[in-house]
């Protein structure tokens, strides 16, 4: 007998609210749209976390610039101070202060005779750049440009604006003058002046020894900042990074010095000015994945075309250059880079696009480690390999 108090619920409504045997109506719904709120959240806060690291990339371009440099150099030096550790049984710290300190004499020797080498074109680069903008073919392409562009000022400024009442003065159009990048600007635009790329490239030895110095130490405590169930992935991870990076850097290497004095000595005998500067950035230009034939071809044939007269010589040049990059990218790139970083044409293109954008010319530098070093993270990773996938060759 029911309570006098409580009034019985109809048989109907019970039998609508309590379903025996599973959930009531209406909760897979709120579930469904619990989790696509978690969804939203996570790829809210993924956006916001890839523009911030965007933003920091950008900000504090000189300091990563300067880390990531420091580390590849790090990467092609640990073989040598192996090699030196083992025949010599000299201490860890030893062997890299030698190292380091021989490979800094030999960049300075290396620098200082492509500086004597450059000395005059650097010099010359204006009036060069006066030769190329005075020549007829720029002139009469600049011409055309300024027609095309004035026509379709003309047609746009009719469309968009009523015409004048007659007897009205018409305005003049203002002029915007826009001061044009330099080339030191763009090629150090990640690291501000000339000054301050300086001071920021004096710490990179020293961050170069710390890092062969305590290799070991830096490895372990690396594996240790993360959870144990993930320190064997994070050894993985570090192991393709460095062996990578090793192949790419002193393979690369090996290339763009036998590509520098086999076109220094073609500049010689076609008799272009300034071959030593000019064989040099070609040979190490020739290297850029995907993109080295043009961008070794550019700087050469800019300077032939102002400079030499006789048409046979700059086709003899062009076509040298070119026979070299199709010789390094098919027998020596194989041979001392090997299989390389595995990276396909489309994301290394686009890498050079982003970092070049980012940091300028040092972006070409370090566009194409920087992408490999995130595929071997983005491939240990079983929630990512997918991406890592889409990236390699």
């Amino acid at each position: 007998m029911a309570d006098a108090t409580t009034p019985e619920r109809p048989p109907e409504r019970q039998a609508a609210t309590e379903t025996p045997g599973g959930p009531a109506p209406g909760t897979e719904a709120r579930e469904a749209r619990t989790v696509f709120d978690l969804n939203l959240i996570r790829t809210g806060a993924t956006v916001l976390a890839v523009l911030g690291v965007l933003a920091l990339l950008h900000f504090a371009a000189s300091v990563f610039i300067t880390l990531f440099s420091a580390l590849l150099l790090a990467f092609a030096l640990e073989p040598v101070v192996h090699v030196l550790c083992i025949r010599t049984r000299l201490r860890r710290q030893h062997a890299s202060g030698i190292v380091v300190f021989l490979f800094v004499a030999m960049l300075y020797g290396v620098f200082s005779l492509a500086y004597l080498g450059a000395e005059t074109f650097l010099k010359d680069i204006p009036t060069i750049a006066a030769k190329i903008r005075s020549s007829p073919v720029v002139e009469k392409f600049s011409e055309r440009f300024e027609e095309v562009d004035r026509l379709v000022s003309e047609a746009g400024r009719g469309i968009s604006t009523p015409p004048p009442a007659p007897g009205a003065a018409r305005s003049p159009s203002p002029v915007l003058v826009r001061e044009a990048d330099s080339f030191t600007g763009s090629l150090l635009r990640g690291l501000g002046s000339l000054t301050n790329a300086i001071f920021f490239l004096s710490f990179v030895p020293f961050l170069v020894y710390f890092m062969l110095a305590d290799r070991e130490p830096l490895t372990r405590r690396t594996r240790e900042m993360f959870p144990r169930e993930y320190r064997e992935t994070v050894g993985e991870i570090l192991f393709d990074i460095e062996r990578v990076m090793r192949k790419f850097l002193v393979g690369n290497g090996v290339v763009a010095g036998i590509l520098s004095v086999a076109t220094t000595l073609v500049f010689l005998a076609v008799g272009l000015p300034y071959p030593i500067a000019l064989g040099i950035l070609s040979g190490v230009l020739s290297t850029v994945p995907y993109l080295g034939l043009i961008l070794a071809l550019l700087p050469p044939l800019i300077v032939a075309l102002v400079t030499i007269d006789a048409p046979q010589q700059i086709v003899i040049l062009a076509t040298t250059v070119s026979v070299f990059h199709l010789v390094a990218i098919n027998y020596l790139v194989p041979r001392f880079v090997g299989g390389g970083v595995h990276l396909n044409a489309t994301s290394s293109t686009a890498a050079l696009l982003f970092f070049s954008w980012l940091w300028g010319g040092v972006g070409l530098i370090l566009g194409i480690p920087i992408l490999a070093v995130l595929k071997c993270v983005l491939d240990n990773v079983p929630s990512t390999r997918r991406i890592g996938m889409w990236l390699g060759d």
